[in-house]
């Protein structure tokens, strides 16, 4: 059902007619290399639970020091 509700607001204010169909040219994406891991620094501590009926996978931690990540800079307050 959601697929279908999702299609109709996808073509919502649009000439089907006019659109063109990109399915066939666009490449099937290689598959992930390696395995999946969470980077240097984090753990399964640092996940939050959204579902407690389905538990998040236990994942290795890739060793050496914690990723670091640049902040996000603040917005410039409002005039």
């Amino acid at each position: 059902m959601f697929q279908f509700v999702f299609h109709d607001l996808s073509i919502l204010g649009q000439n089907i007619d006019d659109l063109v169909d990109c399915t066939e040219v666009v490449p099937i994406p290689a598959p992930p290399q390696g395995r999946t891991h969470f980077p240097a620094g984090l753990t399964n501590a640092d996940i939050e639970q959204a579902c407690a009926d389905t538990p998040f996978p236990t994942l290795p931690t890739d060793p050496g020091p914690k990723t670091a990540v640049a902040p996000v800079p603040k917005p410039p307050k409002a005039a």
